[in-house]
Order: C-alpha cells, then sequence, then structure tokens
C-alpha cells in the first residue's frame, strides 16, 4: 500500500529531482554525441529538419518542466515540480561549475610530492603528457623551501642540468630555468617554466614560475 503523501514527502521529492536530472542529462548527451549518432559528416551538410531536431533536443527539458508544471495544478502536491526544476538545471549548473573550478580540482588532484630522482629522470617513467612530473611537483617543491640558499652546483644535483633551448618569448631576465610542461588553466596552449636566479653570493636568491 502507498504511504500517504505527508509520511514519505522524500520520496516524492527524490524521485522528481532524479527524473528531472536524467532527462535533462539524457538530452545533453544527445546533444554532445549528436555527429555520431545522425549519419553526417558535418553539421553544414545536415537537412534543416535536422538542424531543427538538435535544437528541439536542446529544449526538451525546459518543455517536460512546463509539463510537470501543469501536472501540478492537476494532480497536486504529489507533483513536487520545484525539485524536477532543481534536478533539470542540476547538469547545467555542473557544467558551468567545472568550466570555472575543473581546472582547480584537476591541479590538486595530480600534485605530487617532489622527488629529485622523478625529477632529473622524467622522460623515464610513464606519464600523461598533459600533467608530466615536474608539473605536479614543482608546487610542492618551491613551498618546502628546498631551493633556498643553494649554489648553482647544488640546484643542479638536485634538478639536473637546466633547460638549454631557447629563452621563453617576452619573459625577465633569471638565471637558469626548467620547462615543467602545459601551463595549468582553462585553455593549456602555453608552457609553465621554472625560474631561478642567483645573489651576489652564488646562492639561489629568487625562483618563480613563469608562464610564456
Amino acid at each position: 500500500m502507498m504511504k500517504p503523501l505527508s509520511e514519505s514527502p522524500w520520496k516524492y521529492r527524490g524521485l522528481f529531482f532524479l527524473g528531472g536530472a536524467f532527462f535533462a542529462f539524457v538530452c545533453g548527451f544527445i546533444q554532445f554525441k549528436w555527429m555520431d549518432i545522425v549519419p553526417y559528416a558535418a553539421f553544414d551538410q545536415q537537412p534543416n529538419w535536422l538542424k531543427e531536431l538538435k535544437r528541439v533536443v536542446s529544449w526538451l527539458p525546459w518543455a517536460a518542466f512546463l509539463v510537470v508544471l501543469v501536472l501540478r495544478f492537476v494532480k497536486g502536491r504529489r507533483v513536487r515540480v520545484g525539485f524536477y526544476f532543481l534536478g533539470t538545471a542540476t547538469p547545467t549548473v555542473l557544467l558551468i561549475g567545472w568550466l570555472f573550478l575543473g581546472d582547480s580540482v584537476a591541479d590538486l588532484v595530480h600534485r605530487q610530492k617532489f622527488n629529485e630522482e622523478t625529477w632529473r629522470n622524467q622522460e623515464q617513467v610513464e606519464y600523461d603528457h598533459m600533467w608530466p612530473p615536474r608539473l605536479c611537483m614543482v608546487d610542492n617543491l618551491m613551498s618546502s623551501g628546498r631551493l633556498d640558499g643553494l649554489s648553482s652546483n647544488q640546484v643542479f644535483e638536485l634538478l639536473g642540468p637546466p633547460h638549454d633551448k631557447s629563452f621563453p618569448f617576452g619573459a625577465k631576465s633569471c638565471d637558469i630555468h626548467y620547462y615543467l610542461g602545459p601551463e595549468r588553466g582553462f585553455i593549456r596552449i602555453d608552457s609553465e617554466w621554472l625560474f631561478i636566479t642567483f645573489g651576489d653570493d652564488g646562492t639561489v636568491n629568487r625562483y618563480w614560475l613563469y608562464r610564456d
């Protein structure tokens, strides 16, 4: 026997929330995979009716919300229109959140403790080329203070030989620099470097990250 509404309110709230989220996710997935679903190699080859169908799919979650809103007036409080709306909006909110916060989360997830052996022999280990070991370890290296007061020979012993290719365009002068990997951020088209300078006494007096 179905429980009275007053005894199981969260059952209906959860069902409508999940229903809205699931339907919005399915419609979003269809849009994302549209070119894999339709039998056309390019969007401009699709007939107008198919382009309109894609537009209709994008509006289906909100059309369904209007249907649920009408049902609220017909069926009463059993139809949880507010929770359905929240479910419908959730995939969009998550996508926007990922666009703004996803890079920071990915950076935190990939961070590693500095290991001098791995740093010096980065190319000898398997790694994701978007997240090479040096890029993942540099924050820990800098925060640890291990570079403070080192001579150039001690730096070379710790980090290996510096980058010997052309100096990054537009960079302020430094004594030595190490290539780390792709620039962290939303659009990863540039590079990230560790810059180091030495003082008059021949020891490290400054180090910082540079993005070209």
